[in-house]
C-alpha cells in the first residue's frame, strides 16, 4: 500500500506541480461550489465532455441517464454532450500501485486533451481511482473538471447522515477519500466496509463492470446497510452508478434517499429540470 504521504500530493489544495510549473488549485469546496454557481442559468451554454471507457458501461448508463432525466420538450433543450469512451487508459489501480503513474498520466493527458480540443467547457471524469491524477494536469483542465470526489465528501458533508462507502478495494487500498483534504471533517460520516465485506463488494462492481445484472446485488447491498447501521450508501466507483438505478428501480424509491451518488448529481447541474429529479 503507498504511504499516507505520498497519496496526500495528490489532494494538496495549494500549491500542485505540473512538470516544472507551479499551479494553485482552489479547495475542493471551493471548486465545487464556484462550478455549482457557474452554471447557474448557463445550461444551454456548456458544452459537457465526459471521460468514459473505465468501464464503458457506467459511463454509457451516465450519458443514458442524462438524457433520461434532462430530455423535456425539443431535443433542442437537452445538454450538449461529447462522450470519449476509452477502453484503452490502463488498469488504474495496477498502474498506480506499481508506480507507474507517469505511464498512465500519459493515457489520461492525451484523453481529456481530446475531449478539451473538442470544445468540452465542463469535463466528468467516470473514474473515481484516476481522480488522483488531476492536480498533475494543466490547469486550464482542471478548471474544466467537476471532480467526483470533491462532490462526493461534499454531498456527505451536507446530508449530516452516515453512508457506507461501496468502492473498489483498489481505491480503498490507496485512500482515494481518506487522502482528500475534508477527509477529517466527513470521516465520522462515512463508514469503511471490513476487509471481508470489501472483497465482496470489488467482486460485484467487477460482475457489474461486466455486464452481469442480479437482482441479488440489491438484497446484499441492503443486508450491508442493515450490518452497518446506516440507511444509505456512498458510490465510491462508477460502477455504483448502474446498481443505485438498479435498486430505484426494483424498490420505487427515488435513489437519492439511499445513495449519494456524484454521477446523479452532476446530472441536476445539467438541467433546471433534473435539480428536482435529483436532489
Amino acid at each position: 500500500m503507498p504511504e499516507p504521504a505520498k497519496l496526500a500530493r495528490f489532494f494538496q489544495p495549494t500549491a500542485q506541480a505540473v512538470g516544472k510549473r507551479k499551479i494553485r488549485n482552489p479547495s475542493p469546496r471551493t471548486r465545487a461550489t464556484y462550478l455549482r454557481n457557474s452554471m447557474k442559468n448557463t445550461h444551454r451554454q456548456e458544452i459537457w465532455g465526459i471521460l468514459g471507457g473505465m468501464g464503458p458501461l457506467a459511463s454509457a448508463e451516465f450519458v443514458h441517464t442524462i438524457y433520461q432525466e434532462t430530455v423535456r420538450g425539443t431535443d433542442q433543450n437537452s445538454p450538449a454532450v461529447i462522450l470519449l469512451s476509452d477502453s484503452s487508459i490502463p488498469d488504474r489501480t495496477e498502474y498506480l500501485l506499481t508506480g507507474r503513474e507517469d505511464e498512465l498520466l500519459e493515457f489520461f493527458s492525451n484523453s481529456i486533451g481530446q475531449l478539451v480540443s473538442m470544445g468540452a467547457t465542463r469535463i466528468v471524469i467516470a473514474c473515481f481511482t484516476i481522480h488522483l491524477l488531476i492536480p498533475r494536469l494543466p490547469e486550464s483542465w482542471q478548471e474544466k473538471i467537476i471532480s467526483l470526489v470533491d462532490l462526493a465528501i461534499e454531498s456527505v458533508l451536507q446530508s449530516k447522515r452516515r453512508h457506507l462507502l461501496l468502492c473498489s478495494t483498489g481505491t480503498k487500498k490507496m485512500g482515494l477519500f481518506q487522502s482528500h483534504p475534508l477527509w477529517q471533517k466527513a470521516q465520522n460520516q462515512i463508514v469503511v466496509p471490513d476487509d471481508h465485506d470489501q472483497a465482496l463488494i470489488h467482486k460485484m462492481i467487477y460482475e457489474i463492470k461486466n455486464n452481469e445484472q442480479d437482482a441479488h446485488y440489491i438484497e446484499f447491498t441492503e443486508s450491508l446497510l442493515a450490518k452497518y447501521g446506516v440507511d444509505s450508501y456512498l458510490a465510491g466507483c462508477s460502477e455504483i452508478h448502474i446498481l443505485a438505478k438498479q435498486h430505484e428501480r426494483l424498490r420505487g424509491r427515488a435513489r437519492h434517499e439511499f445513495c449519494i451518488d456524484p454521477l446523479s448529481r452532476i446530472v441536476s447541474f445539467m438541467s433546471p429540470v433534473a435539480a428536482g429529479a435529483v436532489s
